[in-house]
Order: C-alpha cells, then structure tokens, then sequence
C-alpha cells in the first residue's frame, strides 16, 4: 500500500475524485450518461489526446514545451496520403505504406524542432510556436484549403475492434503504459526528469541534454502522428482544419494530470487521466445541451486550477525540503 502511495502523485489522486464527481454530476442530469455504449463513445474520443498527451508529458517534464503537435498531425497526416496519390476529397485511396509515411514524417519533424531548438538556442516556445505555423502554413498548401479523402487501409486503426473494444483505445493503452515505463524505469526517463529539475546542474555534470532533447521532441511527434492516424481514420476525411489548437487540449491535459509546468516531474498516467476528464466534461455539456459557448469557458476554468494546484503543490514540497535540509543540518551540528 505505501509502495502505491509513493506512485502515486497527490495531484493524479485529487484527480481521480475530481473524475468521480464530474460522473456523479452528470450521470444525475442526464440519465443515459453511464451507458456501457456512452463510456465507450467516451473511451475512443478521448484515445488520441490520451496518446498525444503521452509524448507531451516527456516534452514538459523535461522542462520544455512543444506548440506544434497539432500541425504536426495536419503535415504528416498530408503528406503521407499526397504519397497515396490522394489530391481531392473524392479521389486517392491510402495503403498500407501510408502507417509508415506518417510515422516517419512524424519523427522528422520533432526531430527539426529539437535541433532549431539546438541551434537557433531561443526557447521552445518560440521555436516550436515557429514550426506550429510552418508545419500548418505547408499542409495548407499542399491541400489548398481544401478536404482530402482518407479512404482504403489508413481507416482501419480508428475503425478497429478487439474483442468488442475500440483498437483506439486498445492502442492509447499500450502508448501510456509504454511511455511510463521510460519515464519510471529507463535511462532516458532519468535524464528527462534531471534535465527538468534544472538543465543547468544536468549540463554541469555532462547529461547528454542534445540527445535527449531530440529523443522528447521526437517521440512527442509520433505520437502526434498515431493520434492522427485515429483522428483520419475515425472520420474518414482529412479536414484543413485537422489539428487546429489541438496542441493546446493536449497540454491542457498534460498539466491537469499532474506534471509540473516547471519541468522535472510528470505523470504520463495523470495525462491520460486528464485527457479522459476533458472528454467527460464534454460528453456531459454535450447531453445536457448546453451552449457550445461554455466549452472553451470549462476548459480554461480547468486548466486554470491545474496550474495553480500545481504552482500550490510545488511550493509546498519545496517548503518541505528546505525544513527537512535545515533538520539534517540542526542534527548534524547537534552530533558534532
């Protein structure tokens, strides 16, 4: 039970209750709200934003910020199926290859952010707030605006099932216990969180923070392209609009599940977490018709409260351990 505790941040265990309550609420205002056939509506919506959020968590608690996954998903989702020979919304089929295109534009294009991050050495935000634009300046020009059809084998991923359950969510399943497992048990997990505890101490003592800025910003595109992939497949068209302010419901997401917007502390199981808590809340303001204007307004409430639970929650424990230092200091003095 303790080993559990210590797992277990304060912020993903208030998280959970906020979760329950938000079910409760909704379930009393709309009846059919905890319907096997709603939760698992709810399940597939939030699966994409679970596997950005994924990457995102590393990007964060490294320290850093990346404002681009949602072009990311428009460019790399364009130009594989462009390599499909798709051009209109009624014409072009995908195929299997297309997976891999998007995969690898993916990779290719977190890997140009990490290294205009390296070289242009300005801070993530702007460099990545850069590419955001560039990345949705070329799918708009490739498109020309315009919808593109995502017919043939790239729909079936978003259109899958397993035994009954959505291969979507089967799929954001594997993405996080993945991405906690090299946040937790890896090398790279470690240097993520000392990078993000203070990138001055890890340049000191010689982490390699060029690789493994590369290896975040890398991964946190894949998983902007397999989220991508999902979205397209689900809806089986590639609107222009595809991605648009999507980078801001994934670090929404990320800071709701308790990784600290200062660096050095994430939890790719809160991000998930906090991906399902949005799509909860607009499951119910969707039951309940509420005004599609008070969406944005619920979103900001919430991610209002994260930050400052989590600027609250990073003061105190700083606060703990200073009095735990000034303890070990008082008893070594008392010793000698």
């Amino acid at each position: 039970m303790k080993g559990i505790r210590n797992r277990v941040s304060p912020q993903v265990l208030i998280l959970l209750g906020v979760i329950v309550l938000v079910v409760l609420l909704f379930s009393i205002m709309s009846p059919g709200y905890l319907s096997p056939k709603n939760i698992s509506n709810i399940l597939l919506q939030a699966s994409a934003t679970t596997i950005a959020a994924a990457g995102m968590t590393l990007v964060i608690t490294a320290g850093w910020i990346d404002l681009s996954v949602g072009s990311v998903i428009n460019f790399s989702m364009v130009v594989a199926l462009a390599a499909s020979g798709v051009r209109s919304a009624s014409s072009g089929d995908s195929n299997a290859g297309t997976y891999f295109i998007v995969i690898g534009i993916a990779l290719a294009a977190g890997a140009v952010n990490a290294l205009l991050i390296q070289f242009l050495k300005v801070h993530p935000l702007l460099v990545t707030l850069g590419t955001l634009t560039l990345y949705r300046g070329l799918a708009l020009h490739f498109t020309n605006a315009g919808n593109w059809a995502a017919d043939g084998p790239i729909q079936a991923l978003g259109r899958s099932q397993v035994l009954g359950i959505p291969g979507p969510v089967i799929t954001a399943l594997v993405v996080v216990i993945a991405a906690d497992f090299v946040l937790r048990k890896t090398v790279l997990g470690r240097y993520i969180v000392a990078i993000g505890g203070s990138e001055r101490s890890a340049h000191e003592t010689a982490l390699p923070i060029k690789r493994v800025r590369v290896a975040v910003y890398a991964i946190s595109a894949l998983c902007a392209g397999i989220a991508g992939i999902i979205i397209v497949g689900r809806i089986g068209t590639l609107q222009s609009s595809l991605g648009e302010g999507y980078e801001f419901t994934v670090i929404t997401a990320v800071i709701v599940g308790g990784t600290s917007l200062f660096g050095g502390k994430g939890s790719v199981v809160g991000a998930a977490l906090g991906a399902v808590l949005l799509v909860l809340i607009d499951n119910g303001l969707n039951r309940v018709d509420a005004s599609i204007y008070i969406y944005d307004v619920v979103r900001g409430a919430v991610l209002v409260a994260a930050v400052l639970l989590d600027s609250s929650v990073t003061e105190r424990l700083r606060r703990l351990q200073e009095k735990r230092q000034h303890r070990k200091a008082r008893e070594a003095a008392a010793a000698t």
